[in-house]
């Protein structure tokens, strides 16, 4: 029992101490196209957002706390928009077909 504790810790220290950081697409700035530019999240970050109004599509790390629409709607000042936050590596990109994903 005291092995697989001290193991826990290891793993933990390992996983959370040298920072393991998300990595998400990020053009925060807004894309016409897919945006391909990735980028490591900071340690306080733990989502990624994308963001889509009009024509554009703004995606970046984020708060997974702070994905809500209140909290959007005041970082970005724009009439109509739709969101996703999700928490795994690029996961706010471009969805694939299945032709991609098996060929892609």
């Amino acid at each position: 029992m005291r092995t697989s504790g001290v193991f826990f810790l290891a793993v933990s220290f390992i996983m959370f101490g040298f920072g393991l950081s998300l990595k998400c697409y990020s053009c925060p700035d807004g894309s016409i196209s897919a945006c391909d530019v990735e980028q490591d999240c900071n340690q306080d970050e733990d989502g990624c957002l994308k963001l889509t109004s009009a024509n554009k599509i703004y995606t970046r790390c984020i708060r997974y706390a702070d994905c809500d629409f209140m909290t959007l709607a005041n970082k970005y000042v724009l009439p109509n928009f739709d969101f996703n936050c999700c928490q795994s590596k690029l996961c706010n990109g471009q969805k694939k077909s299945l032709f991609q994903k098996l060929f892609g």
